[in-house]
């Protein structure tokens, strides 16, 4: 598991001449003042220094401060330095890289932090996630963490459903090695379809060269030789399979236009009689209707006169119908005719090949195929050697995919859900919380209670990610940092429930850091007290500060210079 663990973060303010400095402890530490001390103006700009803006104005705070922030991944020390809106990475004092814009700083966070998930964006394409991702499951901002959604820092919408990969990525459902196998498995799979597309290239080029270069004539070579027969084999069996399934085809056609052509001559001969009897009956006057059994005579109703006529109507509209399906049918048995002409093309083209093999040769015609003998042996050598780089791709290929459902495999991921829950269901009963009731807890079930109870809750959702974020199966150890947890007016009994949970309950191995406008008696390694109402920074500072980030401001402009001159 990596780690990444803030240091200090250094601020200065030019317009007032104010700065300040905060050492961070490696555990646990708590940022404690009064109302508009700006804990969250501290915190809020530790993230934006690191390119991950926060949700949330900073009131009477100079949009100008210069900020660095100095942090270790993995034990290696890194420095970040944000002046209005340019960027700087440093490793022990020497520049990585210095930009304005957001894509490089995220690919050179990345490189440093060893984050490597990769997420859709809105139109459907993989990009690299950018520090917004890489904080945003740690990161409780007072402004919009709190609810229901996940509003903690600006910008997420560039990306299609995010949350649902950061959380599986850091928990380790799909962990960081899942993405360097499938970078690599990528890589692979477009080396391998660019080998079957130059492949398909060369069988059309073949083809077009051997219509131009017939394939009559000796073959100097035995191999060459072999290879024809077998290509010539191997057309005539696919062709023959195909005229057999065409000319089923066809006898099912024939057979079945020649039932729908007999049923509408049935159908036009009944048509016939029906207007010879309908001629009779409309016929005035005719003899009366006598029974030959009993003599009894009968009148004729006028419903009789209908119903002949309607059965009548009805047998015209079958025989149209008919006469349709007859045409469709006709239709495709014309082009089944003209499929099995082509094929017959072919055989005559492969029986004309065959022939001259058997036939008398002369000079002429060996002189005449030795250069097209040569050529077709390059295109089949060529083939050969791309079909052998296709068999190493498709296994290496095959090799990466096994990798990943093995990272990926359902009893792993089962067992990181069943801790996630067990952790939830912990963290509600100790911030006095009713059972959420849900057994198929997902990770992104994030809780959306109203009232008092809906921080609680909210804390409890991100405290049973952290479990399983921090533990075994994690990838990253990220700092967990908690502003303002005094939401929806706790009261008496919840609020001090609420800041025991945050000091005991939470990972002991991960760096935490609380922002909180209440003291508390728990322990805390560190507290950093601002007393000063809306003055964070101080005069006293300012020197030390300047002294401190010129340097680095110095070659951080060197740098873009130099940058927009090559």
């Amino acid at each position: 598991m990596k780690s990444f663990l803030f240091e200090s973060i250094w601020m200065l303010s030019r317009r007032d001449r104010r700065a300040r400095r905060v050492e961070f402890h490696k555990n646990k530490n708590l940022i404690w003042g009064r109302n508009h001390t700006g804990k969250s103006s501290l915190v809020k700009t530790m993230f934006l220094t690191l390119g991950a803006k926060p949700q949330g104005n900073l009131t009477q705070w100079d949009e100008h401060t210069v900020s660095l922030v100095d942090f270790l991944v993995d034990g290696r020390s890194f420095q970040a330095l944000h002046s209005s809106g340019i960027r700087a990475l440093f490793e022990n004092g020497v520049l990585i890289v210095a930009t304005s814009d957001h894509s490089e700083w995220s690919a050179a966070f990345a490189s440093a932090t060893g984050f490597n998930l990769v997420l859709l964006d809105k139109k459907g394409q993989s990009v690299p996630a950018d520090p917004k991702c890489f904080f945003l499951p740690f990161y409780i901002n007072q402004d919009g963490s709190w609810q229901a959604s996940w509003n903690t820092f600006t910008g997420l919408q560039q990306f299609s459903k995010p949350m649902g990969s950061i959380l599986e990525y850091f928990s380790g459902i799909k962990p960081p090695e899942y993405y360097e196998a499938k970078a690599k498995r990528d890589a692979e799979q477009r080396l391998l379809d660019d080998l079957k597309k130059e492949r398909g290239f060369l069988d059309k080029a073949r083809e077009r060269f051997g219509k131009k270069m017939p394939l009559s004539g000796p073959k100097i070579d035995p191999e060459n030789f072999k290879r024809e027969i077998e290509q010539l084999t191997l057309e005539m069996t696919t062709l023959n399979k195909e005229q057999e399934k065409l000319r089923s085809q066809s006898v099912s056609e024939r057979d079945l236009l020649s039932s729908i052509y007999l049923q509408i001559n049935l159908a036009n001969e009944a048509i016939r009689v029906y207007d010879g009897d309908a001629q009779y009956l409309r016929k005035e006057p005719r003899e009366a209707l006598v029974c030959p059994v009993c003599n009894a005579e009968h009148s004729e109703s006028f419903m009789d006169l209908l119903t002949y006529a309607d059965d009548a109507r009805s047998l015209r509209e079958i025989t149209a119908r008919l006469e349709k399906d007859g045409r469709e049918v006709a239709a495709k048995l014309q082009q089944t005719v003209a499929q099995i002409g082509a094929l017959e093309g072919q055989y005559r083209r492969i029986s004309h090949l065959l022939d001259t093999r058997r036939g008398d040769l002369q000079f002429r015609q060996v002189v005449e195929s030795l250069g097209a003998e040569q050529a077709f042996q390059a295109f089949e050598e060529e083939r050969s050697i791309l079909d052998a780089e296709i068999a190493i791709h498709s296994e290496v290929v095959g090799a990466l995919n096994a990798e990943m459902d093995k990272l990926t495999d359902k009893k792993r991921s089962g067992a990181i859900l069943k801790q996630y829950r067990q952790a939830y269901a912990a963290a509600l009963f100790d911030l006095n919380l009713p059972d959420s009731g849900k057994a198929r807890l997902t990770l992104t079930s994030r809780p959306s209670d109203s009232g008092s109870g809906g921080p609680r809750s909210i804390l409890a959702y991100y405290a049973a990610l952290w479990d399983v974020c921090c533990g075994k199966t994690g990838s990253f150890m990220v700092p967990l940092v908690i502003d303002s947890p005094n939401q929806q007016g706790q009261d008496d009994i919840n609020l001090p429930k609420v800041i025991k949970f945050i000091s005991e309950k939470l990972p002991a191995s991960a760096q935490l850091i609380l922002g909180s406008e209440i003291d508390t008696q728990h322990p805390f390694d560190k507290k950093i007290i601002l007393d000063a109402p809306y003055k964070l920074l101080d005069e006293k500072f300012f020197e030390e500060a300047d002294a401190a980030l010129s340097p680095l401001e110095t070659i951080m402009y060197l740098r873009l210079k130099a940058n927009s001159e090559e």
